[in-house]
Order: structure tokens, then sequence, then C-alpha cells
């Protein structure tokens, strides 16, 4: 077997448990012409690999031990855009989980590899693979630069030239993007040309949540429950069938939904939360509390923690008026996150602050409150889950207006994340207003989605400086959801890399950068902007670290 040439200059990644198997398989991928193979036996060393390396080949394990498998690893990757699309991402397992695997290939695109295996056979398989992914590379670019919109239109051209039998791929990433894009309408009509190819869990997937966000919460329903149905395994349609059931106000069968996903999987800390909150709403305040405890240490543990998760184990402990229960909370969150975290002190000052409306202090339960709700304020980047129970006490102590803003807030810093959606329905759902919650879901993100589009056409148009300057007024005074920084800073870089060096807009990059690396810190783009960055101001002839003037540019 000969390599072929897609693989010369390419870099994969081995994820494996056992050193044995991962020297096979490197050596399979150096026999095949890879350049550069990274190894790791954990998910954690994972992600960080994949954190700062743009791979172009990842084997993955199906059993990484500890409850974590390849699906989940892969179904990560996806949540925080890690791999470009032209990446290979294939499973490797022996046969005492060839049925496992079995079940979960139908969500990942590149499907799996059987021990023992053939160098010949991997060879032949990777090459495949490579020919089929090769026609995403014209794809990766617009992704990468956040012009989704380019995207979609890409995988329409490169369908257009296809006969339909060969265009499943394209049409699951162009769903993919369209509800990246909140094009729902869009997205149903994609994923119904998957399904009439053929029945797939990705499309039926994709069209239950096109259709969950045109409010069709039977079709939705319907989906969902197909794909938990005919793939078990599919984790993300029990997330999803949980959020359609409590949209629907079946708070019971959502929770127990929730609960068999955990019973398959259990180390999944946003899962255990969204358990912790039914639980609450359903009264099972015993059973919340555990949810959130368990979420909370996996959080702790994980690459992206959520400290205001704090917040709910407090109010659920004084919701069972367990005082001692909730300052102990607060003792915790001091002890385990470094004071300089400046969530710390508005999360420490809420709880405390619901203890002593507990205890019938009003004026002092106020005082602290108004003092949270100020740093908050102040602050840049505050959390979306410290805002929305910040909301959640501004609304029981009747300031509608003061809720109403910080539920704004909250969905202008994180649109796009399905936590923060559900937080903000529920806390609607809770004070018996859900249609208001629907309403400032559907404004902000609306609003968010029609700014970028404006702002990437404007780009496209040749009209940098006025993309660039939508950008930076729209972000002026709120944080923005991690696509709209991301596509912001590439605009602000492009503006000087074609119209000369610019301190306003370089030092504005900086700041977007570093927003987007507080909220989601193994952001794969993220990484790329910080490099191209550095390429500018080297260009320009400036030290990163100093704070000297270009020369004019020519």
């Amino acid at each position: 077997m000969t390599a072929s040439d897609a693989t010369i200059n390419a870099r994969a990644l081995v994820i494996d448990r056992a050193s044995e198997t991962r020297a096979a398989l490197g050596m399979a991928l150096a026999e095949a012409g890879v350049a550069t193979i990274d190894y790791a036996n954990r998910q954690t060393t994972a992600l960080g690999l994949i954190q700062n390396h743009d791979y172009d080949v990842v084997l993955c394990e199906y059993d990484l031990g500890g409850g974590m498998d390849g699906v989940h690893l892969f179904e990560a990757c996806q949540q925080h855009y890690l791999l470009k699309p032209s990446c290979i991402f294939m499973m490797v397992t022996g046969e005492r989980r060839q049925a496992q695997v079995m079940g979960a290939a139908e969500l990942i695109p590149d499907g799996y590899l059987l021990k023992p295996f053939s160098t010949g056979d991997f060879i032949d398989r990777l090459n495949r693979a490579q020919r089929r992914k090769a026609r995403f590379r014209t794809i990766d670019t617009a992704v990468r630069a956040g012009d989704y919109l380019g995207a979609v239109t890409a995988c329409d051209r490169e369908m257009a030239l296809r006969p339909a039998n060969e265009t499943e791929d394209f049409l699951r990433m162009k769903t993919f993007l369209l509800l990246r894009l909140g094009e729902h309408q869009s997205a149903v009509e994609s994923s119904t040309a998957a399904l009439d190819l053929r029945e797939s869990a990705w499309a039926r997937l994709g069209l239950g949540k096109a259709r969950f966000g045109l409010q069709d919460l039977e079709g939705a329903r319907a989906c969902f429950e197909a794909v938990k149905r005919d793939h078990e395994l599919a984790m993300e349609s029990y997330d999803w069938l949980a959020r359609t059931l409590t949209a629907q106000g079946e708070m019971t069968a959502a929770q127990s939904t929730l609960a068999e996903a955990l019973q398959r999987s259990p180390l999944a800390a946003a899962r255990q939360t969204a358990l912790g909150r039914l639980a609450e709403r359903n009264g099972e305040l015993d059973t919340a509390e555990n949810a959130l405890l368990y979420a909370l240490n996996l959080s702790r543990g994980s690459f992206w923690p959520d400290i205001s998760l704090y917040c709910e184990l407090g109010r659920v402990q004084l919701a069972r008026d367990d005082i001692g229960g909730a300052r102990r909370t607060i003792q915790r969150l001091r002890r385990e996150v470094p004071a300089s975290n400046e969530s710390v002190e508005p999360i420490c000052e809420l709880i405390e602050a619901a203890v002593l409306e507990k205890l019938d202090d009003r004026k002092a339960s106020a005082e602290l409150f108004e003092h949270a709700c100020e740093t908050l304020r102040e602050q840049e980047d505050p959390l979306p889950g410290v805002l929305i129970e910040a909301a959640r006490q501004a609304y029981g102590r009747r300031r509608q207006e003061a809720g109403a803003n910080l539920v704004r807030s909250a969905l202008g810093a994180a649109s796009d994340d399905p936590a923060v959606l559900a937080s903000v329905e529920s806390l609607y759902h809770g004070l018996g207003e859900p249609e208001i919650g629907q309403q400032m879901v559907a404004e902000v993100t609306r609003d968010l989605s029609q700014l970028n589009n404006d702002a990437v056409i404007a780009v496209r148009n040749g009209n940098l400086s006025a993309a660039a300057d939508m950008f930076i007024s729209a972000l002026h005074g709120r944080s923005g959801n991690v696509q709209l920084l991301l596509n912001a800073v590439n605009t602000l870089l492009s503006c000087v890399n074609q119209q000369g060096w610019n301190e306003h807009y370089m030092d504005m990059a900086q700041r977007y950068l570093a927003r987007v690396r507080k909220q989601d810190p193994t952001n794969g783009k993220a990484r790329q902007l910080a490099d191209a960055m550095r390429r500018t101001r080297t260009r320009f002839g400036i030290d990163a670290g100093s704070q000297q003037q270009p020369p004019a540019a020519a």
C-alpha cells in the first residue's frame, strides 16, 4: 500500500489507554505518510492537544475509561468547534465493544476501525476517508473565518457538482451551519433532504433541533424519540427530548429522560445540571442537590468549569431550609476558586443575600443584593449563569425591569449556549410567563444573528472598516457571544493587514480575544486568531509585550 498525497504534511492524534495500541496506530499512520503524530492516553490530555493543534486525523479508542468514551469526546469537540470540517475522526475498538461502537458509528462521520487490523486495510480506509473529506477543504476556510453564510454557499456549490447520492456529507455540514445561524426553516429543508437519501440519526436530530427552533414541539419530540429509540447511544437525543418535554410542561417525563441518560453516561456535568434544575422544579430537592453536587464536582475537573453552579446549589439548599448548607457552599466556593476570579464575590453575595432574606433580614439582604448587581454591571464579562441567578432574585424582589435587563445581558453573552437558553426558559416558566422567555430568546438571537450576517456581508463586499465598526459598536457595553467575538477579531485583523496599522482595532481585537478565552478556553479558532495576531504584530515590527508604535504603513 502507498500513502495518499493528502497525508503529506498531515497531523494526526491517537487516543488510546493502551500503549501498545497507540504504538501500532502510530506505526500505521507513519506508513500511511502522516508527517506528525501526537498521542494521548486520556480524554483530558486529548482535549488539551486538540485545543492547541489543527488536526487532520483523530483516531480515538471507544472506551476511554472512567465512564467516558470516544462519542463523548467527539460531541465535546463538536460543541466547542475544535475540529475543522475536513478532519477525519475515526473510532477504534476491540471486538468486546464492537456492538456499542457500531451503534455509535452513525454519529461519527468517519466510522470505526476494529482491532486487530492490518496496516494495509487501515491505509485503504484512511485514504478513502481522506478523499471524501478533502472535499471540505474549501469549506474549512469559511468556517474558520466565521463566515457561515459563505460556508453554506460552498456546501451548495459542492452539492451542485455531484449526484444526489454523494451529497449527504455536505447536507450534514450545511444543516450544522444553518442551525448555528438560527436559520431553522432552511435547516428543516436540508435535514429533510438528507432523510430522503436515507434514515440517519444525525439528520433526524438536526430536523428535531430545527423544529424545536420553529416551536414545532410535537414534531421535535417525535424526532428525538425516534433517535433515542433507534440509536440508544445518541445521548444528545435524550438531552433534547428532555428540553422539548420541559417546553411542553411535562416535567416529570423530562426528568425521567435525563435520569435514563445518566444511567448510561453519568459523567456529564451539563446533563447532571439539567437533572438538578428539573428535580428542583419538580419539588424533588434531595435529587436536585445531589445532581448539582455531582455536576459541580465534574465541572471542577473539566476543561469547562462552571462556577455559577455554586449559585444554583445554594438556592436548592435554601429551598430545603438548609441555611448552614448554603453558607458552607459559600465557604466551599472561596476555598476552591481563586479569589482573583471576579465572579467569586458576586456569587457569594447573591447566596448570602438569599440567606438573609430567608432569615427575614430584608434590609441587609437588599443591600447585599444591590452590591452584587453593581459588581456584575461593572464587569466586562459576567458569567451568564450568575446573571440569570441575579435575575431570579430580582424578580423575587419584584424588580421586573432589573430582572429583564439581567436576562438580556446573559443572552447577549451566550445566545448560542443551549444551557443558558434552558435556564432562561426555566426562569420564566417558574414565573408563570414562559412566552416572555421565548420572546426574549428569539429577539436576542435574531438581533445578534442579523448583526453578524450584516457584518460578514460587508466583509465579503470589501467594506472591512464598516464591518469592523459594526462589531465594535455592537459589542460596546456587552460581552457578546463567542462567535460574534471571533468574527469581530477576524475582521479587525483583516482590516489592519489590508489597510495598515490601527492601534484601536488591535486593542479591541486583543480585548475580544481575551473575552473568548474566558468564556470558552478551548476554542480552536481563538487559538488560530491569537497566532494571526502575533503574526500581524511581527509584520508591523511590534513586539507583543511592548507599546512601541509601528512605522507608517506603506
